[in-house]
């Protein structure tokens, strides 16, 4: 609901008459803004929150070109998309085996899992395939949707992360450059295509503890932290990482892992208050 200058001056003249002039809250206290305004909390939260980047180290795995990251289902690991044949179990310290592999070849660039089901999602670029493997046995491959932009192209679907209630975020690498929500009981529900502060889409990982989306940039090797519409709020310079296209928000640990494509590394990069 919009207020007029002179509404607002009202109520301020009110609030100081009730409960006196040194009442007014300085320039340091925010408590009483709700009285005058409805702010988007969350918003303002994205907007104050900016860790900061600390140690690196690296931690050396078996997976063939790691190409996407996310918590495993037994949230004590992590999963790695190899875009050479699908999927590994990784630990933290780098011990390797395979999770879903195909021997003719998987062209897998990104995967999630959601946590409530146990459930891993993963994508193939070139088909443009989201892909979903059951929990507990995570045998058979289904096939979930096809996204038409970048079709046959190596600049198709690169990223995808869970949002959570039976939605997921899709990154399209560029040409176009596009967040694709989709959910699971209704299909692709939204498309946002990123103009400007990353050029390569080549990870997400959704934050539910900030309510933020982090973007990795393989071609500007930076990670980012972003809106869910994309829009850069803080860019984190690694170029130390070759080419950075798994990310994985990592709150117990304090840090971020990164993935690198060329190396196969993953690098734990320290963040304090993250």
């Amino acid at each position: 609901m919009k207020r007029s200058i002179s509404s607002l001056a009202a109520a301020a003249f009110l609030f100081a008459g009730f409960f006196g002039a040194n009442a007014w809250p300085t320039h340091h206290d925010y408590t009483f803004l709700p009285l005058l305004m409805t702010p988007d909390v969350n918003a303002f939260k994205r907007q104050s929150y900016r860790p900061v980047m600390g140690e690196v180290c690296t931690v050396d795995t078996a997976v063939p070109e790691v190409s996407g990251l996310c918590l495993a289902p037994d949230g004590k690991s992590l999963l790695a998309a190899s875009d050479e044949n699908g999927v590994y179990h990784v630990s933290f310290s780098g011990e390797t085996e395979p999770f879903y592999v195909e021997s003719r070849g998987l062209d897998c660039e990104g995967v999630t899992s959601d946590p409530e089901t146990g459930d891993v999602y993963y994508i193939v670029e070139r088909r443009q395939e989201l892909r979903r493997l059951r929990a507990p046995e995570y045998q058979e491959s289904e096939l979930l949707t096809v996204i038409p932009e970048g079709l046959r192209t190596n600049s198709g679907l690169e990223a995808v992360t869970w949002l959570g209630d039976g939605t997921l975020l899709l990154g399209n690498q560029e040409k176009p450059r596009l967040l694709i929500r989709y959910s699971l009981t209704d299909g692709v529900v939204g498309r946002t295509e990123i103009t400007e502060g990353i050029r390569d889409i080549s990870d997400l990982c959704y934050d539910p503890v900030r309510d933020a989306l982090w973007i990795a940039d393989s071609e500007l090797r930076t990670i980012n932290l972003c809106t869910m519409e994309g829009k850069v709020l803080v860019s984190y310079p690694v170029p130390f990482i070759d080419n950075g296209e798994g990310l994985y928000v990592d709150h117990e640990n304090s840090c971020i892992w990164v993935g690198d494509d060329t190396t196969s590394k993953l690098y734990k990069i320290g963040f304090s208050g993250l």
